[in-house]
Formats: C-alpha cells, sequence, structure tokens
C-alpha cells in the first residue's frame, strides 16, 4: 500500500518519464510565456486528483493548494490554473 507521498512520486516519475519518450525532449508548448508548473507536473495533479475523485480545476487547485504547495511551488493563483 502506497502513502500518498509515495503514490504522487511514482506517478510523477511514470508521467515525467512517458512524457519524456513520447516528445523526445522537444517542449509541448512552442509559443508563450515559460510556465510555473513543468506539463509533468500537472499531468500528475491531474492523474492523482482523478485518483481521489476530485474533479474540477479549482478543487485541484484548493487541494494541491492546501496539502501539497512545497512539493508544487510553481502552482501560484488560482486564476493562472486550469
Amino acid at each position: 500500500m502506497f502513502t500518498m507521498d509515495e503514490f504522487i512520486i511514482a506517478v510523477f516519475c511514470c508521467v515525467d518519464d512517458l512524457l519524456e519518450e513520447i516528445t523526445q525532449g522537444k517542449p509541448i508548448r512552442q509559443k508563450g510565456f515559460a510556465p510555473a508548473l513543468a506539463d509533468s507536473e500537472v499531468i500528475t495533479m491531474e492523474i492523482v486528483a482523478e485518483y481521489q475523485g476530485i474533479d474540477t480545476d479549482q478543487a485541484i487547485w484548493r487541494y494541491f493548494r492546501r496539502h501539497w504547495l512545497a512539493w508544487f511551488p510553481g502552482l501560484g493563483s488560482r486564476c493562472a490554473f486550469g
């Protein structure tokens, strides 16, 4: 049985490895400002939230802001997420 810490780490590692394999190191976003969160961080947050039954951007932001901000310091304000 995984703790939530271990689950988030495992999901992030899988996502980060798969994203690197799929994109071959090329950035997904070509234009605009540099994002505060990496694509692998955002995808990890979405997967973890879905696993927990959290299904709105606002609820996902609140959950990670409240519990995991130290792990996702680029989370920023609610209006910038989602």
